[in-house]
Protein backbone atom coordinates (compact mmCIF):
# COMPACT_ATOMS: atom_id res chain seq x y z
CA UNK A 1 0.00 0.00 0.00
CA UNK A 2 0.82 3.43 -0.13
CA UNK A 3 2.98 5.92 2.33
CA UNK A 4 1.99 9.35 3.65
CA UNK A 5 4.42 12.15 4.47
CA UNK A 6 3.26 14.86 6.88
CA UNK A 7 5.05 17.82 7.61
CA UNK A 8 4.19 19.02 11.07
CA UNK A 9 4.19 23.15 11.02
CA UNK A 10 3.98 24.96 13.61
CA UNK A 11 2.80 28.40 12.62
CA UNK A 12 3.47 31.67 13.41
CA UNK A 13 0.80 33.85 15.27
CA UNK A 14 -0.64 35.98 12.45
CA UNK A 15 0.96 34.15 9.33
CA UNK A 16 -1.50 31.55 8.30
CA UNK A 17 -2.52 33.78 5.20
CA UNK A 18 1.03 33.63 4.58
CA UNK A 19 1.93 30.31 4.70
CA UNK A 20 -1.15 29.09 2.50
CA UNK A 21 0.01 32.02 -0.46
CA UNK A 22 3.47 30.76 -0.20
CA UNK A 23 2.37 26.87 -0.70
CA UNK A 24 -0.21 27.72 -3.00
CA UNK A 25 2.34 29.35 -5.11
CA UNK A 26 5.57 27.01 -4.68
CA UNK A 27 8.03 26.41 -7.38
CA UNK A 28 8.27 22.41 -7.44
CA UNK A 29 4.42 21.11 -7.64
CA UNK A 30 4.44 17.54 -6.90
CA UNK A 31 1.03 17.17 -8.92
CA UNK A 32 3.01 15.61 -11.91
CA UNK A 33 6.12 13.70 -9.88
CA UNK A 34 5.66 9.83 -10.61
CA UNK A 35 4.25 7.98 -7.35
CA UNK A 36 1.96 11.14 -5.95
CA UNK A 37 -1.44 10.17 -5.03
CA UNK A 38 -2.41 13.10 -3.15
CA UNK A 39 -2.18 16.50 -1.40
CA UNK A 40 -3.84 18.32 1.42
CA UNK A 41 -3.39 21.44 3.65
CA UNK A 42 -4.87 20.95 6.98
CA UNK A 43 -5.40 24.19 9.15
CA UNK A 44 -6.10 23.21 12.70
CA UNK A 45 -10.22 24.10 13.91
CA UNK A 46 -8.74 25.10 17.53
CA UNK A 47 -6.07 26.97 19.22
CA UNK A 48 -3.53 24.64 17.79
CA UNK A 49 -0.97 26.45 15.98
CA UNK A 50 0.22 23.07 14.18
CA UNK A 51 -0.76 22.75 10.78
CA UNK A 52 -0.63 19.46 8.60
CA UNK A 53 0.70 19.43 4.80
CA UNK A 54 0.27 15.75 3.89
CA UNK A 55 1.29 14.18 1.08
CA UNK A 56 0.14 10.21 -0.34
CA UNK A 57 2.71 8.68 -2.26
CA UNK A 58 2.46 4.75 -3.87
CA UNK A 59 6.03 4.09 -1.93
CA UNK A 60 9.15 5.53 -0.42
CA UNK A 61 11.09 5.37 -3.39
CA UNK A 62 8.76 7.74 -5.56
CA UNK A 63 8.89 9.83 -2.61
CA UNK A 64 12.47 10.09 -1.94
CA UNK A 65 12.91 10.81 -5.82
CA UNK A 66 10.84 13.97 -5.35
CA UNK A 67 12.04 14.82 -2.66
CA UNK A 68 15.65 14.51 -4.51
CA UNK A 69 14.50 17.01 -7.00
CA UNK A 70 12.68 19.65 -5.22
CA UNK A 71 13.49 23.05 -4.97
CA UNK A 72 14.87 23.94 -1.49
CA UNK A 73 14.57 26.94 0.42
CA UNK A 74 16.55 28.54 2.99
CA UNK A 75 15.19 27.52 6.90
CA UNK A 76 16.34 31.92 7.06
CA UNK A 77 13.59 32.27 4.14
CA UNK A 78 10.55 31.09 6.30
CA UNK A 79 8.89 33.54 8.26
CA UNK A 80 5.63 31.59 8.83
CA UNK A 81 6.98 28.95 10.94
CA UNK A 82 8.80 28.69 14.31
CA UNK A 83 9.51 24.80 13.42
CA UNK A 84 8.38 21.99 11.21
CA UNK A 85 9.05 18.21 11.62
CA UNK A 86 8.24 15.15 9.23
CA UNK A 87 5.88 12.30 10.23
CA UNK A 88 6.08 9.49 7.93
CA UNK A 89 3.29 6.44 7.95
CA UNK A 90 2.71 3.28 5.83
CA UNK A 91 -1.01 3.23 5.00
CA UNK A 92 -2.75 -0.04 6.22
CA UNK A 93 -6.30 0.16 5.66
CA UNK A 94 -7.84 2.86 3.38
CA UNK A 95 -11.99 3.17 2.15
CA UNK A 96 -13.15 5.37 -0.21
CA UNK A 97 -16.74 6.07 -1.07
CA UNK A 98 -18.98 3.26 -2.21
Amino acid sequence: MSIVKINAIDIVEGHGDEFVERFSARPGKIEHADGFEGFQVLRPTDDRTTWLVVTQWRDSEAYDAWYATRPHRAPESVTYANKWELWSFDVLTAANPA
